[in-house]
């Protein structure tokens, strides 16, 4: 009986150390004993539901992380695209801008050709309709002589 005493004092002062290390009230019965036990392994459960808890929110935050990683990824990806195509889109307006530009020199161009052939056509339809009343004048001169010459000739043969 002493041997099972000092085996069970022995179990309760190891079993007090470790419940001094979990900051709880060391026993001295061994009724106070069992209660004790009943007391940590109810705090052991406890300790491995918060545990498991713990580890469950631990995945769901990486899961949700992972998550946001891949969203962050598909999302850079579209943000990558998206300044392609407004690169794309600005080179294209700039050729468009340089191409409006060239075509709109060549219009300037060709209104200044208009312009110049239509003075050109005006100097030469001027000049045209001075030489037609000129040749129309003298015409006009060339048949007033020549009645006057068959004027004469019929006054020379009937006179």
């Amino acid at each position: 009986m002493i041997d099972h005493l000092d085996a069970d004092l022995i179990d309760i002062t190891s079993f007090n150390r470790c419940l001094a290390g979990l900051g709880m009230e060391p026993v001295v019965s061994q009724n106070e004993f069992a209660g004790k036990i009943n007391d940590v392994t109810n705090y052991h459960l406890n300790w491995m539901n918060e545990r498991n808890a713990m580890e469950e929110r631990c995945s769901k935050m990486q899961a949700d992380s992972n998550n946001y990683l891949n969203i962050m990824d598909r999302l850079q990806g579209e943000l990558e695209a998206v300044k392609r195509e407004l690169t794309a889109a600005g080179e294209k307006e700039r050729q468009t801008r340089v191409k409006n530009k060239h075509l709109t020199t060549k219009l300037k161009q060709e209104e200044d050709e208009v312009r110049r052939l239509t003075v050109m056509m005006e100097h030469k339809q001027d000049h045209f309709n001075h030489e037609v009343r000129k040749k129309e004048r003298e015409s006009l001169q060339h048949k007033e002589r020549l009645c006057k010459k068959i004027m004469e000739k019929k006054v020379e043969k009937g006179g």
